[in-house]
């Protein structure tokens, strides 16, 4: 793999006597530097994915296990994490853009944030031991603070400063690929990621999480320990190529570009619907957690039982995949193929509230699912794409995802009050269904304005025209 200065446009070299050359930017690659690209980057979107699979997995657990409630639970991890946090992409994401140093302008933040993300995450099961350290000083025992809700609080502030720095991660982590992958080979890369993602899985429900329930330290732990040097040694390893200067940053009223970004992205409804039915099907999802503490407490299931209930329908979705994208693209009506999955979806979550009562039971609902999200994650890209202006897709899209963040976040504490009032965690499947009911209904008012704004003269779910007003 070579830097070296090239035309900034991506494209492909075949002189006729050398091998051919991928660029990205100023980055040129033969066949085995793309092979040593990739191997670095697959390895590295690899252990994130683990490692972002400790914390809301087993975090919730752990604070279940020490006491909290679920609105406490809720509140540290979901609502106030989410307040806090959810600035934080927007914000180095557009410092990154601007940054240039001789390591490039993604990498300087990656390394700093990945040390503080491993360091935390191995943290967070050791309140318990921090706090009894803690409460040997006078001063903190003369405070008289309770035990319980000080390990609770401890753990809640150790899952929000891992979030503060695997926001950042995540946020740069796209944006890095994205410039150093020439793009002819990135459609080539998210499937390569969509087949890690899902092998993933697989380590993480077989083999690990069921390590939780005496083996919670040695999970955070371990997790951190191989994430950071994976991490660490990927970014070494990928090099980033020279930027042009930045644009000049624009003089007037600070206030004006966010306004703009607002009255293009909220100022049609048929873009406001998109947002809204997005975040009803997310909404479906809040009381995940509950779910596990059903099939745990109320099933009895051990978490290596529900893992391995977990992992499976994986191993099935990497034979089925290819299959059923290529049945997706065959029917040519993706966006349409949203609205019955909605509610199929729906139909599942009330089949799993009346029948769901072991493991095999369990095992069923988790293979449908994975069928079913496996469908709307493809058809919703789909949409993506095809429903927001092609220039302006990552800040529609950016748009989208802070709305639905915003609903979540704001949501998970007053889900989690309901729960414990309800005291009944079965219900959380019937709030899926109703979510995802109504959502399916949603996306039917996104479907007609889809049509109407984007037909075309043969089918409407093709590339859209733009015609001249």
């Amino acid at each position: 793999m070579t830097a070296s200065p090239s035309s900034p446009s991506d494209s492909v070299i075949e002189p006729a006597s050398s091998p051919k050359i991928w660029t990205a930017g100023t980055l040129r690659y033969t066949k085995g530097g793309i092979a040593i690209l990739f191997f670095w980057l697959i390895w590295n979107d690899f252990f994130l994915m683990l490692m972002e699979a400790v914390k809301p997995a087993l975090t919730g657990i752990l604070m279940k296990d020490h006491g909290a409630t679920n609105a406490q639970i809720a509140l540290y991890t979901g609502t106030l994490s989410g307040i806090l946090s959810m600035w934080i992409n927007p914000v180095v994401s557009t410092i990154s853009d601007r940054t240039r140093t001789r390591f490039g302008r993604r990498r300087p933040f990656l390394m700093v944030a990945t040390p503080f993300a491993a360091f935390f995450l191995a943290a967070i099961p050791w309140a318990p031991e921090i706090w009894n350290w803690l409460s040997h000083f006078a001063f903190i025992a003369a405070l008289g603070i309770n035990k319980t809700q000080a390990i609770i609080v401890g753990i809640g502030i150790l899952a929000f400063c891992f979030t503060v720095f695997n926001a950042v991660l995540t946020a740069i982590f796209t944006y890095f690929f994205w410039d150093v992958v020439p793009r002819e080979l990135l459609g080539r890369f998210n499937a390569m990621g969509r087949i890690i993602g899902m092998i993933k899985a697989f380590v993480w429900n077989y083999w690990i999480f069921g390590l939780a329930e005496k083996h919670m330290h040695l999970i955070y732990g371990g997790m951190a320990l191989a994430f950071f040097a994976i991490y660490m040694m990927s970014l070494l390893m990928v090099k980033e190529g020279e930027y042009p200067p930045p644009e000049p940053r624009k003089k007037g009223n600070v206030l004006i570009p966010i306004m703009g970004y607002f009255k293009e992205c909220f100022g049609e409804s048929r873009y406001v619907w998109i947002y809204a039915a997005v975040s009803v099907n997310y909404l479906a999802a809040a009381p995940g957690l509950y779910k596990l503490f059903y099939t745990r407490d109320v099933l009895g299931l051990s978490l290596d039982t529900i893992g391995k209930m977990a992992a499976w329908p994986t191993i099935i979705m990497i034979v089925l995949a290819y299959p059923l994208g290529a049945l997706i693209d065959r029917t040519g009506k993706p966006v349409r193929l949203l609205i019955p999955t909605m509610f199929i979806n729906a139909s599942l979550s009330l089949l799993c509230y009346f029948f769901l009562r072991d493991k095999w039971t369990l095992l069923m609902a988790n293979i449908l699912s994975s069928v079913l999200g496996f469908f709307w994650g493809n058809c919703f890209s789909v949409l993506n794409v095809r429903a927001f202006p092609r220039e302006k897709l990552g800040q529609f899209s950016s748009a989208n995802a802070m709305t639905y963040n915003l609903v979540n976040t704001l949501m998970a504490w007053p889900v989690g009050m309901l729960f414990d009032y309800l005291n009944n965690y079965l219900y959380a499947y019937l709030w899926s269904f109703v979510c995802q009911a109504l959502a399916g209904f949603m996306f039917i008012k996104v479907y007609l304005n889809f049509k109407r704004h984007h037909e075309h003269e043969h089918d409407h779910d093709k590339a859209p025209v733009v015609h001249a007003k």
